[in-house]
């Protein structure tokens, strides 16, 4: 039986309600003055997601870190611009390395 790691606690030691952390991150980004975009955990696992990969890091060590059991969901998670893609393609090309 795994028992679940408990990264953040109440200041009683306890569980925090998981809806209570995604109200709080909610009004962190209407308090920053965030608009037209999502603020939640779940938009801060795809940008974690998106930076792991343009910092260099592996895709397959990624699928581990998120906990997927196929690809097909990190190609969702690292979706790319075509900026994104231009800087990779300029800074990991055999061209400029020869």
């Amino acid at each position: 039986m795994k028992i679940p790691t408990i990264f953040f606690l109440s200041n009683y030691g306890g569980r925090i309600n998981p809806s209570w952390v995604r109200s709080r991150i909610k009004q962190y980004g209407d308090q920053a003055g965030l608009r037209d975009i999502r603020v939640s955990p779940h938009t801060f696992r795809h940008t974690f997601a998106k930076f792991y990969i343009l910092n260099g890091g592996d895709a397959f060590t990624l699928q581990r870190i998120l906990g997927h059991a196929t690809m097909n969901m990190v190609r969702k998670y690292i979706q790319m611009n075509g900026e994104d893609i231009k800087q990779q393609h300029h800074q990991y090309s055999p061209i400029n390395h020869l």
